[in-house]
């Protein structure tokens, strides 16, 4: 079984280095040591890497969590590098953005077909990077926007899985947005059934 915590990374799964806990941090370390001692997974796993939390010059705190449980239960970051996103052809909201400039509401679309035509990609790899302990319970921490995707992911494998939590550290901007971008995509079916999307060059 996959139990399944989806989050805000910056303000709930990573902390900038030397920072004091805040609320939402509390609140996401909660979640995952309640998880934690409910469940009894084998493995704590999470879309990150740890070249991005250099960038960002901020620490894992799921990590820090599976560090000062010993040997008890494995950490395990999932989630591509830029290299890795590349050899894939995995293309950001942000990057999607560069290639069409010329889309109207860009910010939307952009992400609209990152959602389309690119999260599955990354969904693969972390599946791929998850098989070999999957006969046991695994806790996964992901971006709140992939909750219920992987979720539909796991169970075409045939991989029983439940949701912890959805949404923790979401601003409501984020939900008004995230809304805008969902209705974008059930509203145009069309656009998202081109394989030769320019987001996919």
């Amino acid at each position: 079984m996959v139990y399944l915590i989806g989050v805000n990374h910056d303000r709930a799964q990573r902390r900038g280095y030397g920072q004091d806990l805040t609320d939402c941090h509390r609140r996401f370390r909660s979640v995952v040591e309640s998880a934690i001692q409910s469940i009894h997974p084998c493995l704590l796993a999470e879309e990150d890497h740890p070249d991005f939390l250099s960038e960002y010059g901020a620490d894992s705190i799921l990590k820090s969590i599976a560090d000062s449980l010993g040997s008890r239960i494995g950490h395990r970051f999932v989630d591509p590098g830029r290299a890795e996103r590349e050899e894939l052809g995995y293309r950001s909201q942000r990057r999607i953005s560069e290639i069409c400039p010329s889309w109207p509401n860009g910010y939307v679309v952009a992400r609209a077909h990152e959602i389309a035509h690119h999260f599955r990609k990354r969904e693969e790899f972390w599946f791929q990077k998850l098989e070999d302990p999957l006969e046991n319970d695994i806790l996964f921490v992901c971006g709140w926007g992939h909750v219920e995707s992987f979720r539909g992911l796991l169970t075409s494998k045939g991989v029983a899985s439940s949701i912890l939590a959805r949404a923790i550290g979401i601003l409501p901007s984020r939900f008004k947005f995230d809304k805008a971008v969902r209705e974008y995509i059930r509203d145009c079916p069309a656009e998202f059934n081109k394989w030769d999307c320019p987001c996919l060059a």
